[in-house]
């Protein structure tokens, strides 16, 4: 019972930690539109393509600037993270799963937003992300990203996909993705703490 206490006290300092940074960063504001480039949908989509092709399906991770802007945020369903963070928890995946190929779907470009579906498939043969113990177990996970396009480059992502759904797949214990999401969010929390940038 205690521990269950100490637990919960926990998680909760963590949430309030992250409102806390929420609340002090400004809202980010949209580029003005008069100044971006105008950029065609085959472009946006060869944008969104490499994010696949070079960094999932390859691990070209020194591809990144080119792909994305500097300032470009990630939106997960419970948070907001800055691309480093997401970069780092791709990196983690396919460490985990070095055999890792992510399949897009058909891409639709509406505005200057490309949305696709995807389909990634692999097996739990290494260690990453807090996984340490490889179990060997294949996987297969959809999930649906929307990326925003701006002169060329992603500027903001929102990602749509069931964590637990792959947890369950390679055989990690619910307690263990918890506790997994949980050191994620005290990650982030300290990153937004000690960050330089003084917003």
């Amino acid at each position: 019972m205690r521990k269950t206490a100490v637990l919960a006290l926990f998680a909760i300092t963590c949430v309030l930690v992250l409102a806390w940074g929420e609340q002090k960063k400004p809202e980010r504001q949209r580029e003005n539109p008069r100044l971006e480039a105008k950029t065609s949908p085959e472009q946006m989509k060869a944008a969104v393509h490499r994010v696949f092709n070079d960094l999932f399906n390859r691990g070209r991770y020194e591809a990144v600037s080119e792909i994305y802007s500097s300032d470009c945020i990630v939106h997960e369903p419970s948070k907001t993270v800055p691309l480093e963070h997401s970069v780092s928890e791709g990196k983690g995946w396919r460490s985990a799963a070095p055999d890792l190929q992510m399949s897009p779907g058909e891409m639709n470009v509406q505005g200057d937003i490309v949305t696709v579906s995807w389909i990634a498939r692999g097996s739990h043969s290494g260690k990453g992300n807090g996984l340490m113990r490889p179990t060997g177990k294949h996987f297969q996970v959809r999930g649906t990203s929307r990326f925003r396009v701006v002169n060329g480059r992603i500027a903001e992502v929102w990602n749509e996909w069931d964590r637990n759904d792959l947890f369950r797949q390679i055989g990690v214990s619910p307690t263990a993705a918890y506790l997994y999401d949980k050191a994620e969010d005290i990650k982030l929390a300290f990153h937004r703490i000690f960050s330089s940038d003084p917003s």
